[in-house]
């Protein structure tokens, strides 16, 4: 019996020993984790500095009704919080870098992330500095190292970033809707101009602005903002557009202004409407022309083509759920009956 017990105290005591050997080890780590995806920095930039997409790609819950996000959710001191743990954007550099803060079971990280591009592919890297706790470093000690234990986890995060995304651009429909009204309506208007690549940025920073300047002067914004094609400089492959929100009342504006005021007259146009990513936006345009011409419409020469942007960034990132109405103005009210010349014989097609 004393030797069983011998064996046992020794036992015990090699315990505390190795316990204690572990807890006092090295807890500070620094590991690095990339994916690549065939994506624009931007993009990617985009998608990450939204924490409404936190709840999709983390790897640490994926129950979105968990989530809740802060009055700041997107950018610099933006954050999300959910059973107990939340992440925190502290600095953000656009299309460049994010400095991201997780609080996760009991577990501090300091985070950077950043998106390097080279011809139009994207390396995504993830800096992650922690503290181990005694369970990882209990692990690692067996095991192996912080980057084969905690890195992982890190890796598939970056790996559902690049899925969403790919996933999103590929999910859209268009469907075409045919002749619609549209009321008169006043609406304020601002010209952004840029180059394609950075234009859907631009356009919904109009939006913001024509948002927070309809506040601050108590107008009534009301429908879906739209924007309207203005032209096209050639020699620089900049884009100009006109960002539209309507209002109920018209207002004037002092000269110099950004924003200006006017007035749309009511038409009918033929609509088309995209559900998905703006990236498929030429599609929809390419099959309201097509469509006026099968139809035998004719297109007004007095009221520039539409986008409605109906469910936008301004409501979600889940780029599937986006929806845009492609109006091109034509003169007919209803599609016109073509006659068909009779012939002697019936023919069935089966």
């Amino acid at each position: 019996m004393k030797i069983i017990k011998y064996i046992f105290i020794i036992a015990l005591l090699a315990v505390v020993f190795l316990s204690v050997f572990i807890a006092t080890g090295k807890s500070e780590y620094q590991i690095n984790v990339t994916q690549k995806t065939a994506l624009s920095n931007q993009r990617v930039f985009r998608y990450v500095n939204n924490l409404q997409n936190f709840a999709d790609w983390n790897t640490w819950d994926n129950t979105p009704e968990n989530f809740k996000l802060d009055s700041i959710y997107k950018g610099t001191n933006a954050k999300v919080v959910w059973n107990s743990n939340n992440a925190t954007i502290t600095k953000s550099i656009p299309n460049d870098t994010i400095f991201l803060k997780l609080n996760i079971d009991g577990n501090a990280y300091d985070t950077k992330m950043y998106f390097n591009e080279v011809n139009g592919n994207t390396t995504i890297g993830w800096q992650i500095k922690g503290n181990l706790s005694f369970k990882e470093k209990f692990e690692i000690f067996f095991q192996g190292t912080p980057q084969s234990i905690i890195a992982p986890t890190f890796k598939k995060c970056l790996g559902n970033i690049s899925k969403n995304i790919l996933n999103g651009l590929k999910n859209f429909s268009i469907k075409n809707e045919g002749i619609v009204a549209i009321p008169e309506m006043f609406y304020m208007k601002q010209i952004v101009e840029s180059d394609i690549e950075n234009l859907g940025d631009k356009i919904f920073q109009s939006m913001e602005h024509m948002k927070n300047f309809a506040k601050n002067f108590e107008l009534q914004p009301y429908g879906s903002p739209f924007t309207v094609f203005e032209n096209i400089n050639m020699l620089s492959g900049n884009v100009q557009y006109a960002v539209c929100m309507p209002i109920r009342t018209f207002f004037s504006t002092t000269e110099g202004s950004d924003v200006i005021c006017e007035k749309l007259p009511a038409f009918y146009g033929y609509k088309t409407v995209l559900t998905g990513d703006y990236i498929h936006s030429d599609k929809a345009w390419n099959e309201v022309k097509k469509e006026i011409i099968a139809k035998n419409l004719t297109q007004r020469a007095d009221i520039k083509p539409i986008a409605f942007y109906v469910n936008s960034t301004l409501n979600t990132q889940k780029s599937n759920e986006w929806l845009t109405e492609f109006i091109i103005p034509v003169n007919e009210a209803v599609v016109p009956i073509i006659d068909v010349p009779a012939t002697d014989s019936l023919s069935v097609s089966r």
